[in-house]
């Protein structure tokens, strides 16, 4: 329903839209990754070469007149290395009305609420964040979404969305998991205090309520996420028990410098013995898989339970253990053309260690040229090295028209 509607829009909404409304953007991305053998790749099972490389050519297109929007993203991709292919993927696809004091979106969209800046423990409408660099863009979800601000003071958003998107950006499939959700997010501003409370639930989820809180203290950017709900999303399954997450952060400016810290604690996470018990699960399901003496309908069943738990550190975009440390700074020099960047999230719990440097350049204000490397470090049985990969190369431009 979602979709013809946004079709209908589409077709009309264009043709009302005049010169000086259209905004144009492309782009070129290049995902290089190096693989490796690892607990949820044995014996090179996903079939990766040890070099994946994804090349693309991205569009983004925007419409506007008066109170109405179109807008489009989306990308080409051509994958070398062990699955050679193209692919098409829209990121983003809705139009949007708006009138006085509210607005109606419909289409493919991002939600993108969550103070978090690594994890949004009270947006589980989205795709989950890409891992290895949560900063990369995500793809949206189908949605209808009403915005309402009643008082300047107060906001109302109501969102009925369908997903069924895995993590982006990645060279193997990651477990994508169909949902329909219904979610409200009311905010307000109390004494330069934002406040946001969230309710959501539906098909294949557990319901959840969540608390956003954001505040400036002197140069500093204050912020705490968090959610409560009943029913696991990590395997395995416990739909009696109930889980808490909490992201704190700061975020610090001046010039053109900023640094960042967010601690992260995921409730629902694995203690180090249920990461053992989930390593073995893994174990005794590759070894049946591959075991000869089985007939081949229960080794079938044995690879599937395989894969389907190897995906289980990319499918919900929040982490497979209990505590995170992320951090980041970035600094701009040149007259501004420059900027460089440090991202980094350490798991506490395990040792594990996701580094992402990052250069940016921006010769005019409508080109941007970007390149993040990603590396991957810590104990073996980290849950950063556990995923199927050692590193990455991220190079991205973008141009506006």
């Amino acid at each position: 329903m979602v979709r013809r509607v946004l079709g209908a829009l589409l077709c009309l909404l264009p043709t009302l839209a005049h010169a000086g409304s259209r905004e144009l953007e492309a782009g070129l991305e290049n995902f290089w990754y190096r693989t490796a053998a690892t607990p949820l790749n044995r014996d090179e099972i996903l079939g990766l070469h040890r070099t994946e490389d994804l090349l693309r050519a991205s569009l983004g297109w925007k419409e506007s007149l008066g109170s109405a929007r179109v807008v489009f993203k989306g990308f080409a991709e051509r994958s070398f290395g062990s699955d050679p292919k193209t692919t098409w993927t829209t990121r983003q696809a809705y139009a949007q009305y708006s009138w006085a004091g509210a607005s109606l979106r419909v289409g493919k969209q991002r939600v993108a609420w969550g103070s978090g800046f690594a994890w949004n423990p009270t947006n589980r409408l989205e795709p989950p964040k890409n891992p290895a660099n949560t900063s990369l863009e995500q793809e949206g979800s189908w949605a209808v979404r009403l915005d309402a601000q009643p008082a300047p003071w107060a906001g109302l958003i109501l969102v009925a969305s369908q997903g069924d998107a895995g993590a982006g950006d990645l060279p193997f499939a990651t477990g994508a998991r169909k949902r329909n959700t219904g979610a409200l997010r009311a905010r307000f501003l109390a004494k330069d205090t934002d406040l946001a409370l969230v309710m959501s639930g539906g098909e294949r989820q557990p319901t959840l309520v969540g608390l956003d809180v954001g505040r400036s203290v002197g140069g500093v950017a204050l912020h705490a996420e968090s959610a409560v709900y009943e029913g696991s999303e990590l395997a395995p399954a416990r739909p009696d028990e109930r889980f808490f997450r909490l992201v704190a952060g700061a975020l610090w400016t001046r010039d053109t410098t900023s640094l960042s810290a967010e601690y992260f604690y995921n409730g629902e996470g694995y203690d180090a013995a249920r990461a053992g018990a989930y390593l073995e699960g893994l174990d005794a399901a590759y070894a049946s898989a591959t075991n000869p003496a089985l007939p081949a309908s229960a080794r079938d069943e044995a690879l599937r339970r395989y894969l389907a738990g190897a995906s289980i550190p990319f499918a919900s975009g929040l982490g497979l253990r209990r505590h995170y440390l992320q951090a980041s700074w970035s600094r701009g020099e040149i007259r501004g053309q420059w900027t460089a960047s440090l991202r980094g999230v350490v798991g506490l719990s395990d040792g594990g260690v996701a580094l992402t440097p990052g250069l940016a350049f921006s010769p005019r204000g409508n080109l941007t040229l970007s390149l993040d490397g990603v590396l991957l470090l810590g104990p073996d049985d980290s849950e950063y090295r556990l995923a199927p990969l050692r590193g990455a190369v991220q190079a991205r431009v973008k141009a506006l028209f």
